[in-house]
């Protein structure tokens, strides 16, 4: 028996994909598989499962090695001895330990590079595509990654959905083959592997190989982001590369037209309406052009999905909004408090009558860069500050929009963003609270208190700019709304007892205040926000407003009855301002009827704590929760 065997290269990568489909089913299956041995009181040794499991995966491996080499060989000049007995014949050796994968990435990268310079010859696709399967496979191979790189590998790595696109063209608003996306998804899993290398100094890149994917060439920033998009989920992702990603990308979006504009039908003229798109537009050289002039209604709602799909700043958000790491650099440091603006805005939307939840990631970067006041407060911290003043600024940017812009952005603000800012408000409410006697027109900023370097301090009219932005969605008015009353609830339950918890107490009582003066500033109605539920809570309180006698002495008598019956100075001198003085003037009469809400706020954080025993005669109070 002779000691080689003859083999397609080709065969030999189909074997090693089949050996990975084996290699993957029994991981995921494997589990099932000896969970149903042991329920049959089979007698097999599971632990052989687990071993063979393990060995098929490295078999797979060292397969897929063999099949990039193979064909990366084949695609090779090479000298042979014409007078050898096998002249036609290339050693593959059979130990993938002994092939050099830095000469095979220098090789491949340059027929890559070839494929990419000539997308026309028939070859083109297919070389692409094994080089892109090459990298996949060589993930864990640092000398491989560090040799393909250098080469050029990044370059050719940014540009290939854009080859790959002119290849497949556009058909009914899609843009890319499954067979180029998968492609794309191998060519992510490599310059993810790279990238994270070498920002753990495992490998060396090129010098400044950041800007390839902040600053591709010819902007093209749609191909970056797609080896993200079908690349590897954002926790993945190193985060400084991925922020540094995502930060460049919604610069880029920041100076461009993101969505065509939408113009009503209008038949007393005879206009059909449609969409109207700048000749520049980004997206008209995928060939999503939805212009009404050019194009027909069918082309436009194949198209503007299309347009919803492939927009690169959405992509990248999604992918920092899953790795909390990149979040929280995206909103701090020099650029912060640009990209907090970038994201706290109206034109996360899609003019016209398709409608698409654009914001939903953006507001997903939001509450994963600010929420993590226990393991990450200061960055937290900073990344609010950003925000909040974003938010406070984007309230007066949209309080300025013009007619035609409004018509475009009804929904202004997206509902997405300002349940973001409701969380984050609910996430500082204290810090708001504690920010007593500031100058009115005071920004956000770190406290820079040293017995509390964590704390952020917010002037009035920033923080009613803020709550005006939030409570434009009416939805989320109440959220801000519980989330002061928690606080109050919480102080109760813990004890009023204290300087401490008293001026806490009073400083919510005006921070609710500032919550009336915001939904004044946006017409919220008084009306149509007094539902049935609270006109409960008046009726129940004024039924069981003898339950004070049951207070016990350690608990401050004279203090509660005036938190509970109207005396916290929701419209004190404290709170007075020269733009709020109407709202003072009838602070009790508005929608959150201040004094009412935040007695029953009181009484159930006493209830709870169960300093406060349920009255006679009132079923709706049981367990120590207030059930109306």
């Amino acid at each position: 028996m002779s000691d080689f065997a003859g083999v397609d290269p080709r065969r030999v990568r189909q074997l090693a994909d089949r050996l990975k489909d084996l290699a993957d089913t029994l991981d995921r299956e494997g589990a099932a598989i000896r969970q149903l041995f042991s329920d049959w009181n089979g007698q097999i040794n599971q632990s052989l499962l687990s071993q063979q499991g393990t060995q098929v995966h490295d078999d797979a491996r060292n397969m897929s090695r063999r099949a990039d080499e193979a064909l990366n060989l084949l695609h090779q000049t090479r000298i042979v001895d014409p007078n050898g007995p096998h002249p036609d014949w290339i050693t593959i050796p059979w130990d993938v330990s002994q092939i050099n994968t830095t000469i095979e990435a220098q090789q491949e990268e340059a027929d890559l590079k070839q494929a990419m310079n000539n997308p026309n010859d028939p070859q083109s696709r297919a070389t692409i595509a094994e080089v892109a399967q090459s990298l996949a496979d060589h993930q864990d191979d640092p000398a491989y990654l560090q040799a393909f790189m250098a080469v050029g590998g990044l370059d050719d790595a940014t540009r290939a959905a854009r080859v790959l696109h002119g290849q497949d063209g556009t058909h009914n608003g899609v843009v890319l083959s499954q067979a180029s996306e998968k492609i794309l998804a191998e060519f992510g899993q490599g310059v993810q592997a790279a990238t994270t290398l070498a920002q753990q100094g495992k490998i060396q890149l090129p010098s400044g190989y950041l800007q390839k994917l902040t600053q591709p060439t010819g902007g093209d920033m749609w191909s970056v982001s797609m080896l993200f998009k079908h690349g590897p989920p954002g926790d993945k992702w190193d985060s400084t590369v991925l922020s540094a990603v995502g930060g460049a990308m919604l610069d880029w979006r920041s100076k461009q037209e993101m969505r065509p504009g939408y113009s009503a039908p209008d038949f007393s003229i005879g206009s059909p309406g449609g969409y109207v798109e700048d000749k520049n537009a980004w997206y008209k050289s995928l060939g999503l052009s939805v212009d009404y002039l050019t194009v027909g209604s069918g082309d436009a709602a194949n198209n503007i999905p299309g347009i919803d799909a492939n927009d690169p700043s959405l992509i990248l958000m999604q992918r920092v909004s899953e790795n909390a790491d990149a979040s929280r650099a995206l909103l701090t440091g020099n650029d912060g408090a640009t990209h907090a603006r970038e994201l706290v805005s109206y034109k996360w939307q899609t003019p016209g009558p398709q409608s698409f939840d654009d914001a939903k990631w953006p507001a997903a970067v939001i509450t994963a860069a600010t929420s993590d006041r226990t393991n990450h407060s200061e960055q937290s911290m900073q990344a609010a500050v950003n925000i909040i003043n974003a938010g406070a600024d984007e309230y007066n940017v949209e309080k300025g929009l013009d007619g035609y812009t409004k018509e475009q952005y009804p929904g202004t603000p997206p509902t997405a963003i300002t349940h973001a800012l409701s969380l984050v408000f609910s996430d500082y409410v204290p810090d708001f609270a504690a920010s007593h006697g500031l100058p009115n027109d005071q920004r956000a900023k770190p406290a820079g208190d040293s017995t509390d370097p964590y704390m952020l301090l917010v002037g009035r009219q920033t923080t009613e700019d803020f709550l005006s932005e939030i409570m434009r969605n009416k939805a989320d008015a109440g959220n801000i709304v519980n989330a002061v009353n928690a606080q109050m609830s919480l102080t109760a339950a813990r004890g009023m007892n204290t300087s401490d918890a008293q001026t806490y107490l009073q400083n919510l009582a005006e921070l609710r205040g500032e919550v009336s003066a915001a939904g004044k500033h946006v017409n919220l109605d008084a009306a149509a926000l007094v539902d049935a539920a609270h006109q409960n809570q008046i009726m129940w309180l004024n039924a069981v407003g003898g339950f004070v006698a049951s207070i016990p002495a350690n608990v401050p008598l004279d203090f509660v009855k005036a938190t509970i019956w109207g005396a916290l100075p929701i419209a004190s001198a404290a709170y007075s301002t020269n733009n709020a003085a109407a709202v003072e003037q009838n602070s009790k009469a508005q929608f959150f009827d201040d004094s009412t809400s935040m007695r029953v706020a009181v009484v159930q954080g006493l209830a709870l704590s169960g300093k406060v025993q349920p009255p006679a005669n009132h079923p709706e109070w049981a367990n120590g929760n207030i059930v109306l």
